[in-house]
């Protein structure tokens, strides 16, 4: 009986898809559990020093999360790369990013993937509202115009009694332009040191994926900064939200998209006609914490976005600006309590509903089955009418 050989090639592609391309990654998040091979013997076979057997594949497989059908290929597969990394905050630090983040922009690029197979099956074209703009526009006139072209209100806005609440009413208002949204979460999630978020823009359905472990406020702006990275058709990695001027380590890109996502978020006439602002034409220094901590639960945005707005509009001074930011910034946020615990709720929430309810019109006009629809939205089947009926009735507990 003929011995199957397996492609070194293939068997480093599949560690470093995983695990990042240094070595020692793959060895400092061993497990113990992984009895049925070590990395001295991986490190053989990537060399073609020796050869792993059938079942030591087959627990590489669930190393590396991938099919098992992927090892027997003589080459590595071709797959969309990874966006392009925009990250300057302990970019030196943090340059590798981790295993859970990659494996998240794999699983993100398999949503966007299955999104698109399913739009075809149900004969849909997945399409985008809007054209593609340029770096040479104004980022705070565009962010402020398309706010007003999706209706988004700033009575719901102030309204809204949790961060979490105005942000699941601005993302459904994103999705639909055609996006798809998701966010890390219960088992999925990656270290907010790897990126606060990323998105997709070279096939449509373009994809936004928001890192759920980060605060409240920061979670909103990340949403309207990979939109506007998606009105560019530029995509990124992205940590950065508090750069808004040029700089030598800041891509003209990242400067671009927070200055539209602070004008979409914090519209300078309706924060000048706020009740705390009203007859101000200067804010003293003594009252600038107070006033941007109102302000920030009213427009539901972390406080540096309403300092920055506040010196946009000339109602301080960027000295004053300056100093704030860096102390500020050496804060730590006080974060809302996360059980993680499972919940039909939470499932929608992670998946997003513009993918929810394509996965759900697909089972339901016999397109895929009851395992695929299972499998694309990470529940057990017997939840299926459940999430359907939490979806159809615009609800998310």
């Amino acid at each position: 009986m003929e011995t199957r050989t397996f492609e070194p090639a293939i068997l480093k592609w599949a560690r470093e898809r995983r695990f990042g391309p240094k070595f020692e990654t793959l060895s400092s998040n061993w497990m113990k559990s992984w009895t049925e091979c070590s990395p001295d013997l991986i490190k053989e076979w990537e060399a073609g020093l020796s050869q792993p057997t059938f079942t030591q594949v087959k627990k590489l497989a669930e190393i590396y999360k991938r099919p098992l059908a992927v090892f027997f290929l003589d080459d590595p597969p071709e797959e969309k790369q990874t966006p392009p990394d925009l990250r300057t905050i302990n970019s030196a630090v943090n340059k590798e990013l981790s295993p859970d983040a990659l494996l998240l922009i794999r699983q993100a690029r398999r949503i966007q993937s299955v999104a698109a197979d399913l739009s075809a099956e149900l004969g849909e074209t997945p399409s985008f509202k809007y054209r593609q703009h340029s770096l040479e526009e104004d980022p705070a006139t565009l962010g402020e115009r398309v706010r007003a072209d999706l209706g988004v209100s700033i009575h719901e806005q102030y309204s809204a009694k949790k961060f979490e609440e105005f942000f699941e009413y601005l993302r459904a208002k994103l999705e639909a332009t055609g996006i798809v949204t998701v966010k890390s979460g219960l088992h999925d999630s990656f270290p907010i040191a790897d990126c606060r978020a990323f998105s997709f823009a070279d096939q449509l359905p373009y994809l936004i994926l928001v890192n759920n472990k980060d605060f409240e406020g920061a979670k909103t702006f990340s949403l309207a900064h990979e939109f506007a990275h998606i009105l560019l058709r530029r995509a990124g990695i992205c940590n950065d939200f508090s750069s808004f001027g040029a700089g030598r380590t800041v891509s003209p890109v990242e400067v671009f998209c927070n200055s539209f996502a602070a004008s979409f978020l914090v519209p300078g006439s309706d924060l000048l006609k706020h009740k705390a602002l009203r007859g101000r034409d200067k804010i003293a220094p003594e009252d600038v914490d107070s006033l941007t901590e109102q302000l920030a639960l009213d427009f539901k945005v972390s406080r540096i976005v309403i300092l920055r707005r506040l010196l946009v509009l000339g109602l301080i001074q960027q000295a004053l600006y300056s100093a704030k930011a860096r102390a500020w910034g050496e804060e730590t946020p006080v974060r809302r309590k996360d059980g993680g615990s499972f919940s039909l709720g939470t499932v929608l929430r992670k998946n997003g509903r513009a993918f929810s309810s394509l996965v759900i019109e697909a089972y339901q006009k016999n397109k895929i089955s009851a395992a695929g629809a299972s499998d694309y939205l990470g529940l057990k089947s017997r939840y299926l009418n459940s999430i359907k009926q939490l979806v159809q009735s615009h609800g998310t507990e």
